[in-house]
């Protein structure tokens, strides 16, 4: 088990894609093309790319940075989601690999999973 936890992104079918840290807007760049995914945002007239692309289709974002950690604020985000709810098999992928997980990560989850996103 990795003290630095788990880096990647997972799907909304529950799929885990890894990469290493810093690394997310290369593998979102790279799935866009092997997944043919594709989503025009109607508000600005494009398509999304990327890690924009990712992020609108619901995948979840497991990074081993400590993003929006401050002297003041100790709040850390190891899962950046911008969907309203989890997806059954997303739910189901993290419960069972929670343990590969850095304590950070797993707390984040864990609250997430109770909290019924």
């Amino acid at each position: 088990m990795s003290e630095l936890g788990i880096c990647g992104w997972l799907s909304r079918e529950g799929k885990f894609y890894e990469c290493g840290e810093s690394k997310h807007n290369l593998l979102a760049s790279r799935l866009e093309k092997e997944l043919d995914l594709k989503r025009f945002d109607e508000d600005k007239s494009i398509y999304l790319h990327d890690t924009a692309l990712l992020e609108t289709l619901g995948f979840i974002k497991f990074t081993q940075s400590k993003y929006g950690k401050t002297d003041e604020i100790q709040i850390n985000q190891f899962m950046l989601f911008f969907g309203v709810r989890f997806s059954y098999p997303q739910r189901r992928w993290m419960e069972a690999n929670i343990l590969k997980m850095s304590p950070g990560q797993k707390s984040e989850c864990r609250q997430r999973l109770i909290l019924g996103y």
